[in-house]
């Protein structure tokens, strides 16, 4: 049975990119006071930076409803395919939940709920593998065991410029900031079992952003293919200078490293100048994992 794969916004695909996969993308919602505006569809990037940077009300995240994630299914469902729903870590949101209530409502196909674990560009390596295999013909079962194998091989680092987004919005604990703070110790983040933790501590931004590359790279060491993915908020010229210190760093390996931009929704926990890297196997390699072809 033909299987259709949703997402939430967090995963910052393109909407002409989740158009071409037939991928259907469910989004968050960043809120000024009383004001909710919709990730990509009422608010895009530059709209968002351009409001942060002079609106005094300072924004947080809300989950989509239910009622949302049952508009994005409907339609499969009435076409009669199978559903795939590929959602940020539940640990940093209960947007699971509400497509989970979404799930119960509809009956007649099947609909599987998978927490990536991760987010933004690390998320996009799940949607859009899932979206090929689906298109290739795979099995809801080869695709979750794929999805699986890939969730313990995708780490993911970031350092912020400021930690007071991070900290307000409740994503880090308040001592980690005040640490940062104070002390001028930048943190390096990561996800751990989709939580977000201090990997390690370090003096300056740029240093922050060496030893990001140093453990991106030990994490795919080898000479096997990998795929890497930089993250940046209104950074471009440091996710530049991270994958060409990536490609420097693999040399002689068959690699790939694309730049992605965040959107509203992770900008809002990671204010502007954040920059992240993610990597994970190659498809054919994750693919490999459970056997398929």
């Amino acid at each position: 049975m033909p299987i259709h794969v949703v997402t939430d916004s967090t995963a910052d695909i393109d909407p002409a990119r989740a158009a071409e996969l037939g991928i259907t993308v469910v989004p968050l919602f960043v809120v000024f006071g009383n004001e909710s505006l919709r990730d990509y569809i009422d608010i895009s990037r530059q709209q968002f930076f351009d409001r942060l940077g002079h609106d005094p009300i300072l924004p947080t995240t809300s989950q989509p409803s239910a009622a949302m994630f049952e508009e994005a299914f409907a339609p499969a469902a009435a076409r009669g395919e199978d559903i795939l729903c590929i959602t940020i870590s539940s640990v940093l949101s209960g947007t699971i939940n509400a497509a989970r209530a979404a799930a119960e409502r509809i009956a007649g196909v099947r609909i599987e709920l998978f927490d990536s674990m991760n987010a933004a560009g690390g998320m996009q390596f799940f949607v859009e593998d899932a979206a090929r295999m689906a298109a290739g013909g795979a099995s809801m079962e080869d695709i979750l065991g794929h999805l699986t194998a890939m969730r313990e091989r995708t780490p993911l680092y970031a350092t912020l410029p400021d930690l007071s987004h991070v900290q307000r919005t409740g994503r880090i604990g308040r001592a980690a900031a005040v640490l940062g703070g104070l002390m001028k110790i930048v943190p390096i983040l990561t996800l751990d079992a989709g939580a977000v933790v201090s990997r390690s501590q370090v003096r300056t931004f740029k240093r922050a952003q060496e030893t990001m590359v140093d453990l991106i790279c030990s994490d795919e060491k080898g000479s096997a293919p990998a795929r890497f993915r930089v993250i940046h908020t209104q950074a471009p010229e440091l996710a530049t200078q991270m994958r060409d210190r990536i490609v420097e760093r693999n040399a002689g390996r068959d690699i790939s490293v694309d730049i992605v931009e965040a959107g509203p929704v992770i900008a809002v926990h990671a204010g502007a100048g954040a920059i992240g890297v993610v990597a994970t196997d190659t498809f054919s390699d994750l693919h490999m994992v459970r056997g398929t072809q």
